[in-house]
Parts: structure tokens; sequence; C-alpha cells
């Protein structure tokens, strides 16, 4: 700053940029004749010109005499130091078109509007100039308010402009370099590296039958910048829908990583709606697709949408890197204790997972037993509501008295039909809880086990008529 009077860092870079970074010959630019020159080792370097165009230059050198001393320490005046202007490349790609402008950076969006709409015939209010880096930018932004680099790459985008007509139908040279290997392959390719090397993965779904297929192929994946934006920020991986077997094994497929939904959205797809582009962006815990664009679609729309899903990309791209290195500078500085931090960590974690098994596994078993009792009470008062009437002492039928011991000591008692089912002995037994597939049904005179016999014979049959005396015994 003491010899040049810059005080700005940028300016400072952009000087040096524009002399090949040779400190000697970026001072020499600067500084006036009069506050004497440095000389530099490589001598004194030809500097270019702005052009005001695509791909043209036009050249000025200037020279300055050399000075017996180095330099003298004299502060410049502002407004007598020259600098040379900062100059910017674009390779702008329009559908099948790619147009390089040079601008300086003093100029505006617009600027680079007006050449193009030179080289491309086409209206500047017609375009959208996109792939800027930064966030809103019109016609009247200055170049250098984005602070951008020498080398930059934008589409053009004219959606109010009719797709060109197709004059072959050849696929040609020009098409995006399909991913090979498996579709969990690709996933792996595209999600699963560093950060900043991940990208979004485009699904290319072919259907022979369309009548959409050739435009789409002759066109879409035909297209410069399609090709070149699907190269630089996609993996690309395609699937033939053609054959049903195949149709059916990639929603399969489809469901298992994406879910029902996307796969019911393809799943309805009609034949004339292919092809089809699927965007997907990985995340953490799972595979988002971003976008699925039907074949019915032009270079433009394409373009839009591929950049649309790309900016919600980016943005949590940059939120991963940032965290990344973030997490990898705290794992170089503090590896050691960190990695006791996660062995306590771990510990407590084994510690606490055990308990939450144990109470896991606790509310599962009173979830059980409260179901199997809940179901026993349903059984019970469903045998008890389908009893026959009890019949009355003074009954004209045969009536036969049964007297039932529990377990526990306790009896009931109650009268049946003598022409009524052993079943119906059964059912009424469980009703009291004591269901016949875990008790015993036991006679005294003789001892027999009165669950073994015949449910469908009557009381009469089976003799327990006219009274008779049962105890009940849990099954082993």
């Amino acid at each position: 700053a003491a010899c040049t009077g810059i005080e700005n860092i940028d300016e400072a870079i952009t000087l040096l940029e524009q002399n090949n970074w040779d400190l000697v010959a970026a001072i020499n630019g600067v500084i006036p004749q009069e506050n004497g020159i440095l000389q530099s080792e490589y001598g004194v370097e030809t500097l270019h010109g702005p052009a005001y165009g695509p791909t043209s230059h036009s050249a000025a050198a200037s020279s300055a005499p050399s000075s017996s001393s180095a330099f003298r320490h004299v502060v410049p005046s502002r407004q007598i130091v020259e600098r040379q202007p900062r100059m910017l490349d674009f390779r702008v790609e329009y559908r099948d078109r790619s147009v390089d402008v040079v601008l300086e950076d003093s100029s505006t969006v617009g600027d680079i509007k007006r050449i193009l709409e030179n080289e491309l015939q086409i209206p500047a209010s017609k375009m959208l100039l996109k792939g800027w880096k930064t966030g809103d930018v019109d016609d009247s932004t200055v170049l250098k308010s984005l602070h951008l680099p020498k080398n930059n790459s934008l589409y053009v985008l004219t959606p109010d402009l009719p797709p060109p007509s197709s004059s072959h139908s050849g696929y040609g040279d020009c098409h995006p370099v399909y991913f090979i290997g498996s579709l969990e392959a690709a996933f792996q390719e595209a999600f699963y590296g560093k950060a900043r090397d991940r990208k979004l993965l485009a699904i290319y779904l072919h259907h022979d039958e369309s009548v959409l297929t050739n435009v789409f192929c002759s066109q879409m994946l035909c297209a410069e910048s399609i090709v070149s934006y699907l190269s630089q920020n996609f993996i690309t991986w395609a699937w033939d829908m053609t054959k049903e077997a195949n149709r059916a094994r990639f929603l399969t497929m489809c469901t298992r990583h994406f879910g029902s939904v996307v796969a019911q959205t393809i799943r309805t797809q009609k034949t004339d709606q292919f092809p089809l582009f699927l965007i997907i962006m990985g995340k953490r815990s799972s595979n988002e697709v971003l976008n699925v664009i039907q074949g019915n679609t032009t270079v433009d729309e394409l373009m839009m949408r591929l950049m649309a899903a790309m900016e919600i990309f980016s943005a949590q791209q940059q939120e991963d890197i940032k965290d990344e290195d973030e997490r990898e500078a705290r794992e170089n500085v503090k590896r050691e204790q960190d990695e006791a931090y996660r062995i306590s960590l771990e510990a407590d974690r084994a510690k606490r997972e055990a308990q939450e098994r144990e109470m896991a596994e606790q509310f599962r078993l009173e979830q059980i037993r409260k179901e199997q009792e809940e179901e026993r009470e349903a059984i019970r008062l469903s045998l008890e509501q389908s009893l026959p009437p009890e019949p009355k002492e003074e009954s004209t039928e045969s009536v036969s008295k049964l007297r039932i011991r529990t377990p526990s000591g306790e009896f009931f008692e109650r009268r049946f039909l003598a022409s009524s089912k052993l079943q119906v002995v059964f059912d009424f037994v469980a009703s009291k809880g004591y269901p016949w597939e875990e008790y015993k049904l036991l006679g005294t005179f003789p001892r027999r086990d009165v669950t073994q016999l015949d449910p469908n014979k009557s009381l009469l049959e089976v003799k327990l008529y006219p009274q008779e005396t049962l105890f009940l015994e849990a099954k082993e």
C-alpha cells in the first residue's frame, strides 16, 4: 500500500492475476512513470486490453522505462493511478451451441445478453441467463459486484420461444454418459462419497413404444447444453421400461428405494408420457425424488428443471461440506480425547439400551398378558351368553344336577337337561374361567376324565344323570 496506494485486497489480487502473479510487473503497472519502475527478471510483459464480444481480443502493449534505483518511496495520488481492467471469460450454452464471451468486470449482465443477441439471433428480452452462483441477478447488475472467478459457465433458457423442429432422427455422437452398473451401485457413486464429490442422480426411463421417445432422444439427450450439464452435475443411470418384466422389476426397486408413492406415480404413467427423468437427491436417512420429468418437454424446460434441482442440491451440499469440514477439523485436533469420550458414551449407550430393551420386553409381555386376558374374557362372556337357560327344579323334563369343585376348593352347581350335550357342560365350565383346553374335568365314581368323552353325547348317555360331583384339574 505504501508504494502503490492500493489498500483493497481484492483489487491487489486482481492486479496480480493480470500479471501472472509477477509482483514487480504488477507494481510497475500501477506506479506512474515519474515514481520509478521496479525491474522484473522476466521483463515487462505485454498486457492485453479488454475485448467486448465473443472470443475477440484487442491488444494494447505498454512498457515503462527503467530506473537506476529499484523504486523511490513515493505515495502516488490515487487520481493518477491507472490500472488494467479485469477481464472475465464466459462459456455460454444454448441448446446445442456454445458461445465464448470476454468482458471487463465493469460491464453488466445486460451487456452479455446484447452480445448473445447478435450471436444467437435471439431477442435479449426473451433470454433467461442462468448459472450464476450468487443470488438475484438482473440486466443492470455489474459483473464486478458478483465477485466472479475468471472463468464462468452460464446457460441461456428461452421458455417463451418454441423448440426447434427436428431435422434428423438419429441420436448422433452427443449423448449422456450412462453409469454402468446396478441402481445400488449408482447410489453409491452419487451419494456416498465425500460431501464435495457427491452428485445428483438422474434416472432415465426409456420406452420404445412411446411416440415421444425419438424426439426426446434426438433433441433433449443430444443437446450439448443438456449433455454437458448432466455430465458435470449428475450421475445418469438408464432403464428400459418397454418390456413388462423390466417394468415390474424397476417398480419393485422403486418401492424399495423411494417408497410406494413414487412407485405409484411411475406406475400410473401412460406409455405416451415416457420417457421419464427421475431426479434423485441423496439425504442422510433416505433418497428424495426432487422431480419426475415427462417426455413432453422442451430443451429449455428440461434445463430449467435440472438447474432448479441443482440449486436445491447445491444448498444442501454446501451445508454437508461445512458440516463435514468442521467435523474433520475437530476430529484431527481432538482425536485422543474424542476416543475416550466415545468409549464412555458407548458404555452409557449400551447400558441405556439394555435398560430400554428390558423395559420394552416387560411392556411387551404385559401387553401380551393383557391381550390374552381380554381374549379369554371375551371368550368367556361369549360362552356364558350362548349357554341354554338353566332348567327349573320342577321341570317336567329329566334334569341332571352337577356339582363341580375348582382347584382352589370352591364349588359351583348347575342344573342341565339330561338331553343336553356334554359340550354344554364344557362351555359352562369355560364360562367360569376354566377352558377345557387347560383343565380336565374328572368324575369320582368311577374316576374318569370326562373331557376325553364325546362332547356330542348327552349327559344321560355319558352317565352324568341324575346328579354327579366333578372336579377340575389343570392339565400338565
